[in-house]
Protein backbone atom coordinates (compact mmCIF):
# COMPACT_ATOMS: atom_id res chain seq x y z
CA UNK A 1 0.00 0.00 0.00
CA UNK A 2 1.30 3.38 -1.16
CA UNK A 3 0.91 6.46 1.16
CA UNK A 4 -0.97 8.11 -1.83
CA UNK A 5 -4.05 5.77 -1.49
CA UNK A 6 -4.65 7.74 1.67
CA UNK A 7 -2.72 11.01 1.75
CA UNK A 8 -5.34 12.75 0.17
CA UNK A 9 -7.79 11.88 2.93
CA UNK A 10 -5.31 13.09 6.03
CA UNK A 11 -7.05 16.18 8.15
CA UNK A 12 -4.96 15.76 10.93
CA UNK A 13 -1.33 13.89 12.20
CA UNK A 14 -0.82 12.73 15.37
CA UNK A 15 3.08 12.40 16.51
CA UNK A 16 3.55 10.51 19.32
CA UNK A 17 7.24 10.35 20.92
CA UNK A 18 8.98 8.43 24.46
CA UNK A 19 8.04 10.27 27.67
CA UNK A 20 10.90 12.28 29.10
CA UNK A 21 13.19 11.21 25.98
CA UNK A 22 14.56 14.67 25.35
CA UNK A 23 16.25 13.82 21.99
CA UNK A 24 12.74 11.90 20.47
CA UNK A 25 10.65 15.16 21.81
CA UNK A 26 12.85 17.33 19.95
CA UNK A 27 12.46 15.36 16.83
CA UNK A 28 8.39 15.07 17.44
CA UNK A 29 8.50 18.75 17.59
CA UNK A 30 10.75 19.14 13.94
CA UNK A 31 8.60 16.24 12.32
CA UNK A 32 5.39 18.63 13.33
CA UNK A 33 6.83 21.89 11.48
CA UNK A 34 7.56 20.15 8.67
CA UNK A 35 4.11 18.61 8.61
CA UNK A 36 2.42 22.17 9.78
CA UNK A 37 4.69 23.53 6.46
CA UNK A 38 2.27 21.69 3.70
CA UNK A 39 -1.08 22.87 5.53
CA UNK A 40 -1.58 19.54 7.41
CA UNK A 41 -2.84 20.15 11.47
CA UNK A 42 -0.59 18.65 13.32
CA UNK A 43 -0.49 17.66 17.06
CA UNK A 44 2.60 16.58 19.40
CA UNK A 45 1.70 13.94 22.63
CA UNK A 46 3.99 11.70 25.12
CA UNK A 47 2.60 8.38 24.16
CA UNK A 48 1.45 7.87 27.38
CA UNK A 49 -0.49 10.56 27.56
CA UNK A 50 -2.65 10.37 24.37
CA UNK A 51 -6.26 11.01 24.72
CA UNK A 52 -9.32 10.13 22.43
CA UNK A 53 -9.53 13.92 21.87
CA UNK A 54 -5.99 13.64 20.39
CA UNK A 55 -6.85 10.69 18.06
CA UNK A 56 -10.20 12.79 16.15
CA UNK A 57 -10.40 13.31 12.68
CA UNK A 58 -6.20 11.78 12.77
CA UNK A 59 -5.34 10.19 9.22
CA UNK A 60 -1.99 9.35 10.18
CA UNK A 61 -0.03 8.60 13.27
CA UNK A 62 4.07 9.40 13.32
CA UNK A 63 6.04 7.71 16.85
CA UNK A 64 9.54 8.82 17.85
CA UNK A 65 10.79 6.12 19.54
CA UNK A 66 11.49 2.85 19.46
CA UNK A 67 9.08 -0.50 19.48
CA UNK A 68 8.10 0.23 22.56
CA UNK A 69 7.03 3.71 22.11
CA UNK A 70 5.07 2.09 19.08
CA UNK A 71 3.27 -0.62 20.60
CA UNK A 72 2.60 2.06 23.55
CA UNK A 73 0.60 4.41 21.35
CA UNK A 74 -1.07 1.59 18.83
CA UNK A 75 -2.40 0.89 22.26
CA UNK A 76 -3.63 4.06 23.18
CA UNK A 77 -4.96 5.07 19.44
CA UNK A 78 -7.05 1.85 18.95
CA UNK A 79 -9.84 1.70 17.81
CA UNK A 80 -8.69 4.33 15.42
CA UNK A 81 -7.27 2.71 11.90
CA UNK A 82 -4.82 5.37 10.55
CA UNK A 83 -1.19 4.03 9.16
CA UNK A 84 1.56 4.49 11.73
CA UNK A 85 5.51 5.50 10.77
CA UNK A 86 8.37 4.56 13.28
CA UNK A 87 11.04 6.64 13.53
CA UNK A 88 13.17 4.47 15.26
CA UNK A 89 14.92 6.04 18.45
CA UNK A 90 15.67 2.21 20.63
CA UNK A 91 18.52 0.03 20.12
CA UNK A 92 16.94 -3.24 19.03
CA UNK A 93 13.85 -2.85 16.56
CA UNK A 94 12.00 -4.45 14.30
CA UNK A 95 8.56 -2.03 13.96
CA UNK A 96 9.56 1.69 13.49
CA UNK A 97 10.77 1.90 9.39
CA UNK A 98 12.77 4.44 9.50
CA UNK A 99 16.09 5.50 11.14
CA UNK A 100 15.85 9.08 12.85
CA UNK A 101 18.58 10.59 10.15
CA UNK A 102 15.55 9.69 7.54
CA UNK A 103 12.53 10.84 9.56
CA UNK A 104 12.61 14.04 7.14
CA UNK A 105 12.54 12.33 3.64
CA UNK A 106 9.82 10.10 5.42
CA UNK A 107 7.46 13.00 6.22
CA UNK A 108 7.99 14.22 2.30
CA UNK A 109 7.76 10.15 0.96
CA UNK A 110 3.83 10.83 2.46
CA UNK A 111 2.99 13.99 0.90
CA UNK A 112 4.55 12.90 -2.42
CA UNK A 113 2.70 9.27 -2.11
CA UNK A 114 5.45 7.06 -2.30
CA UNK A 115 6.16 5.94 1.33
CA UNK A 116 5.39 2.44 0.84
CA UNK A 117 3.13 0.58 3.90
CA UNK A 118 2.73 -2.96 4.78
CA UNK A 119 -0.62 -4.55 6.72
CA UNK A 120 0.13 -6.56 9.46
CA UNK A 121 -2.01 -8.82 11.74
CA UNK A 122 -3.68 -7.95 15.53
CA UNK A 123 -4.95 -10.19 17.77
CA UNK A 124 -8.63 -9.64 18.86
CA UNK A 125 -8.38 -10.80 22.59
CA UNK A 126 -11.05 -11.23 24.98
CA UNK A 127 -11.69 -12.25 28.92
CA UNK A 128 -14.97 -13.80 29.40
CA UNK A 129 -15.70 -14.49 33.23
CA UNK A 130 -18.70 -16.64 33.89
CA UNK A 131 -20.18 -16.21 30.44
CA UNK A 132 -19.97 -12.60 30.73
CA UNK A 133 -16.98 -10.61 28.46
CA UNK A 134 -15.09 -8.67 31.26
CA UNK A 135 -12.56 -6.95 28.85
CA UNK A 136 -10.93 -6.79 25.26
CA UNK A 137 -7.54 -5.77 24.01
CA UNK A 138 -5.75 -5.69 20.83
CA UNK A 139 -2.44 -6.57 19.92
CA UNK A 140 0.01 -6.31 17.72
CA UNK A 141 3.22 -8.35 18.77
CA UNK A 142 1.31 -11.23 21.15
CA UNK A 143 -1.08 -11.61 24.28
CA UNK A 144 0.57 -13.57 27.25
CA UNK A 145 -0.86 -15.54 30.32
CA UNK A 146 1.75 -15.89 32.88
CA UNK A 147 2.16 -16.02 36.67
CA UNK A 148 2.18 -12.12 38.47
CA UNK A 149 5.60 -10.75 39.21
CA UNK A 150 6.34 -13.13 41.84
CA UNK A 151 9.89 -14.97 43.13
CA UNK A 152 8.65 -17.61 43.13
CA UNK A 153 8.61 -20.36 40.70
CA UNK A 154 5.70 -21.99 40.01
CA UNK A 155 4.37 -23.07 37.27
CA UNK A 156 0.33 -22.80 35.57
CA UNK A 157 -2.23 -24.46 34.18
CA UNK A 158 -4.03 -23.90 31.47
CA UNK A 159 -6.06 -25.55 28.99
CA UNK A 160 -6.33 -24.82 25.22
CA UNK A 161 -8.82 -25.50 21.81
CA UNK A 162 -8.73 -25.02 18.68
CA UNK A 163 -12.00 -24.09 16.72
CA UNK A 164 -13.33 -25.26 19.86
CA UNK A 165 -11.26 -28.63 19.91
CA UNK A 166 -9.04 -29.63 22.61
CA UNK A 167 -5.53 -29.30 21.93
CA UNK A 168 -3.44 -29.73 24.96
CA UNK A 169 -3.33 -28.87 28.57
CA UNK A 170 0.03 -26.68 29.32
CA UNK A 171 1.91 -26.79 32.27
CA UNK A 172 4.67 -23.99 31.80
CA UNK A 173 5.77 -20.50 32.94
CA UNK A 174 3.05 -18.96 30.70
CA UNK A 175 1.64 -19.28 27.13
CA UNK A 176 2.40 -16.75 24.39
CA UNK A 177 -0.04 -16.19 21.37
CA UNK A 178 1.94 -13.84 18.91
CA UNK A 179 1.68 -12.94 15.39
CA UNK A 180 3.98 -12.73 12.78
CA UNK A 181 5.09 -9.51 13.37
CA UNK A 182 5.55 -10.35 17.54
CA UNK A 183 7.52 -13.73 16.69
CA UNK A 184 10.82 -11.57 16.78
CA UNK A 185 9.51 -10.23 20.30
CA UNK A 186 8.90 -12.14 23.53
CA UNK A 187 8.17 -14.93 21.74
CA UNK A 188 11.82 -15.21 20.16
CA UNK A 189 13.19 -15.08 23.53
CA UNK A 190 11.13 -17.77 24.70
CA UNK A 191 12.09 -20.40 21.80
CA UNK A 192 9.65 -19.42 19.36
CA UNK A 193 10.02 -19.42 15.78
CA UNK A 194 10.80 -16.48 13.49
CA UNK A 195 8.04 -15.88 11.29
CA UNK A 196 7.88 -13.64 8.33
CA UNK A 197 5.52 -10.94 9.08
CA UNK A 198 3.27 -10.70 5.61
CA UNK A 199 2.30 -14.32 6.55
CA UNK A 200 -1.47 -15.28 8.68
CA UNK A 201 -0.36 -17.23 11.57
CA UNK A 202 -0.92 -17.93 15.43
CA UNK A 203 2.34 -18.93 17.42
CA UNK A 204 1.95 -20.73 20.32
CA UNK A 205 5.16 -20.40 22.08
CA UNK A 206 4.89 -22.31 25.92
CA UNK A 207 7.30 -20.25 28.73
CA UNK A 208 9.63 -22.92 30.01
CA UNK A 209 6.87 -25.89 29.82
CA UNK A 210 7.20 -28.28 32.47
CA UNK A 211 6.90 -30.91 29.47
CA UNK A 212 9.61 -30.79 27.37
CA UNK A 213 7.19 -32.06 24.21
CA UNK A 214 5.11 -29.27 24.69
CA UNK A 215 7.19 -27.08 21.55
CA UNK A 216 6.27 -23.89 19.93
CA UNK A 217 3.73 -24.33 17.66
CA UNK A 218 2.20 -22.08 14.31
CA UNK A 219 -1.42 -21.96 13.57
CA UNK A 220 -3.58 -20.80 11.00
CA UNK A 221 -5.78 -17.75 12.67
CA UNK A 222 -8.74 -19.85 14.04
CA UNK A 223 -10.46 -19.54 17.49
CA UNK A 224 -7.94 -19.93 20.31
CA UNK A 225 -9.84 -20.51 23.67
CA UNK A 226 -7.61 -20.80 26.75
CA UNK A 227 -8.91 -21.79 30.21
CA UNK A 228 -7.79 -21.17 33.27
CA UNK A 229 -7.79 -24.59 34.94
CA UNK A 230 -8.39 -23.78 39.26
CA UNK A 231 -5.47 -23.42 41.07
CA UNK A 232 -3.63 -21.61 43.74
CA UNK A 233 -1.86 -19.41 41.60
CA UNK A 234 -2.70 -15.09 40.89
CA UNK A 235 -2.57 -15.13 37.22
CA UNK A 236 -2.05 -12.31 34.50
CA UNK A 237 -2.76 -11.51 30.61
CA UNK A 238 -1.22 -8.54 28.85
CA UNK A 239 -1.48 -7.59 25.55
CA UNK A 240 1.57 -6.13 24.13
CA UNK A 241 3.28 -6.20 27.47
CA UNK A 242 1.06 -3.10 27.64
CA UNK A 243 -2.56 -3.46 28.56
CA UNK A 244 -3.61 -6.26 31.30
CA UNK A 245 -5.73 -7.93 34.33
CA UNK A 246 -5.60 -10.33 36.91
CA UNK A 247 -7.37 -13.49 35.74
CA UNK A 248 -9.30 -16.28 38.23
CA UNK A 249 -10.25 -19.93 38.11
CA UNK A 250 -12.54 -20.68 34.92
CA UNK A 251 -11.68 -17.41 33.37
CA UNK A 252 -11.73 -17.65 29.41
CA UNK A 253 -9.94 -15.77 26.62
CA UNK A 254 -11.01 -16.05 23.69
CA UNK A 255 -8.15 -15.09 20.65
CA UNK A 256 -8.93 -14.32 17.12
CA UNK A 257 -7.39 -12.62 14.53
CA UNK A 258 -8.34 -8.80 14.17
CA UNK A 259 -10.59 -7.90 11.48
CA UNK A 260 -8.56 -4.63 10.99
CA UNK A 261 -4.69 -4.58 9.29
CA UNK A 262 -2.70 -2.79 10.92
CA UNK A 263 -0.14 -0.26 8.36
CA UNK A 264 2.93 0.31 9.04
CA UNK A 265 5.69 2.26 7.39
CA UNK A 266 8.23 0.47 5.28
CA UNK A 267 11.83 0.54 5.59
CA UNK A 268 13.62 2.95 3.38
CA UNK A 269 16.90 1.84 2.88
CA UNK A 270 16.60 -2.48 4.58
CA UNK A 271 14.17 -5.03 3.23
CA UNK A 272 13.03 -7.41 6.41
CA UNK A 273 15.99 -9.83 5.67
CA UNK A 274 18.25 -7.12 6.24
CA UNK A 275 16.44 -5.29 8.37
CA UNK A 276 16.53 -9.33 10.44
CA UNK A 277 20.14 -9.81 9.91
CA UNK A 278 21.02 -6.50 11.31
CA UNK A 279 18.87 -6.81 14.26
CA UNK A 280 20.03 -10.54 15.35
CA UNK A 281 23.26 -9.51 14.41
CA UNK A 282 24.15 -12.64 11.49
Amino acid sequence: MLASEFNKNIKKILISYKKDAEEAFKSANHVCEIIKKTGTEAVVRPSMDITASDIENVGLVVVCGGDGTLLITFGRIFPLEAPIIGIDFGKLGFLAGASESLGEEVIQKVFDGSLEFNPRMALDINVIRDGKPIAKFISLNEATVAREKSIHARIIDLTVHVNDVWLNDFRADGLIIATPTGSTAYSLSAGGPIVQPDIDAFILTPICPHTLTNRPMRLYPCELKIKIIPQERNIFISADGRDGINLCDNDEIIIKKHPSKVYLSASLSLNYWEILRSKLNW
